[in-house]
């Protein structure tokens, strides 16, 4: 078993026993919230309220327990939503609608991160660096964010692709690319991302837009952005196929609700200031459809 899978579990384990509500019984039952990341233990400590709140406002239900199971990828959360491990998924619009296809998951709300109901991402480049369109990206070097990013992977993957350029991972940002090819790395991170472009280590990016302005500054007169996408939900929130119909009803009741209480509007602020979940608008659901013919080609090449 990988370093990511033990600690995929490990976490759970851990929020298990200090997620406890009430005390243990033999009929105990837990809400799991589920997540994508690489920094499992970070990214559980940010889900981990929601988790309990979600648990107190269930008791009803049936429900004592508020449990955060992160894994390291896509297929490992629909493993995870398939075998009844997870319940709920929040995550951006890619990851949710690949994890669906992969598990049967079903859209429930939207997520306002960050007090934005939606985003788009855009590909951008130093003013001096030559590059005027997408076209003018063969032969060179890109950056993306992390492999299970919407804005900083899908979305901007979708918009090369979709103008027939041949995408090529590599291994490190120095490789040789070819004359034909765009050649790829993954940044890890936003701000290495930014200064990667600056510096010249690659010849453009991508990041959703409101990343990009905190992260060009004063330096925005330095770059250009080439390309901007579609907008999507900024998160969604998806439950497993099998969750009982009346839980699915509460939890959206509970979850739509939040921001009428101080302790709920409290909680939303410290889910990275979370403004409210509310539902999908029809408009949205058009611009997803796009991405779900994106998903089959995606875990193809995996």
């Amino acid at each position: 078993m990988g370093e990511h899978s033990l600690r995929s579990w490990i976490v759970p384990l851990i929020f298990l026993m200090a997620a406890t509500l009430l005390p243990q019984t033999t009929w105990a039952r837990a809400i799991n919230l589920g997540s994508l990341s690489d920094e499992a233990a970070d990214e559980a400590k940010k889900f981990f309220p929601l988790a309990s709140y979600l648990a107190r406002q269930l008791q009803s239900e049936g429900i004592d327990q508020g449990m955060v199971v992160v894994a390291n990828g896509v297929s490992q959360m629909a493993t995870y939503l398939r075998e009844g491990k997870v319940d709920l998924y929040i995550d951006s619009p890619f990851p949710s609608l690949a994890a669906s296809r992969l598990s049967g998951s079903k859209i429930l709300l939207r997520r306002w991160k960050k007090g934005l109901s939606e985003y788009y991402s855009v590909i951008f480049a130093r003013q001096d660096g030559g590059i005027e369109r997408l076209e003018d990206l063969r032969g060179k070097m890109f950056a993306f964010e992390e492999p299970f990013s919407s804005s900083g992977y899908f979305l901007p993957k979708m918009a090369l692709q979709e103008r027939g350029l041949r995408l090529v991972p590599k291994t490190e940002a120095s490789e040789r690319v070819g004359p034909e090819e765009v050649g790829y790395v993954f940044s890890r991170d936003d701000e290495n991302t930014m200064v990667w472009v600056l510096r010249g280590k690659v010849a453009a990016a991508a990041m959703d837009h409101q990343t990009f302005l905190k992260y060009a500054k004063g330096k925005v007169d330095r770059l250009k952005i080439v390309h901007k996408t579609f907008p999507v939900p900024r998160q969604i929130v998806s439950y497993r196929a099998d969750l009982p119909p009346k839980l699915v009803a509460r939890i959206r009741e509970i979850l739509i609700t939040m921001d009428q209480s101080e302790e709920g509007r409290k909680i939303l602020h410290d889910f990275e200031r979370t403004t409210k979940f509310d539902e999908v608008p029809e408009n949205s659901l058009a611009q997803l459809r796009k991405l779900q013919g994106f998903i089959p080609g995606e875990f193809k090449s995996r």
